[in-house]
């Protein structure tokens, strides 16, 4: 399987655990379901960083295209990791469920456009 293949395969389990999360609520099985999706994007963002973006950074063509998605991605990978935190300390209430559906948000805003652009062009130029 390509690494693309496999970034894809990521983005659909990550939504298929949220939505979950999302249709089960804050119980201890949804709380349990939250770190799973935890620890499948920290791996998700760790085979970006070490596998994605270093081989893009190879070429000029994609060069410039891995830089600016790779820094974007700084700034929403703060915003994701502050949600699993506050789960960690045990949040819940409005305020957690506002913060989880604006990350959700994010998460697949920033996604449809790796799989739209960044992918693509991975997949034309380094593959």
């Amino acid at each position: 399987m390509s690494l693309t293949a496999i970034l894809k395969s990521e983005h659909q389990e990550i939504f298929r655990l949220l939505e979950a999360c999302r249709n089960i609520g804050m119980t201890e099985e949804g709380r349990k379901k939250l770190k799973e999706v935890k620890g499948l994007v920290m791996a998700h963002l760790a085979r970006e960083d070490h596998s994605l973006y270093p081989q893009m950074q190879k070429h000029a063509v994609t060069k410039e295209l891995a830089s600016t998605y790779a820094s974007e991605m700084k700034g929403i990978s703060h915003e994701v990791l502050a949600f699993f935190d506050s789960l960690e300390r045990g949040k819940a209430g409005m305020d957690f469920a506002r913060q989880m559906g604006a990350t959700i948000t994010h998460l697949r805003q920033r996604m449809t456009r790796e799989e739209i652009r960044l992918y693509p062009a991975f997949d034309q130029h380094c593959a």
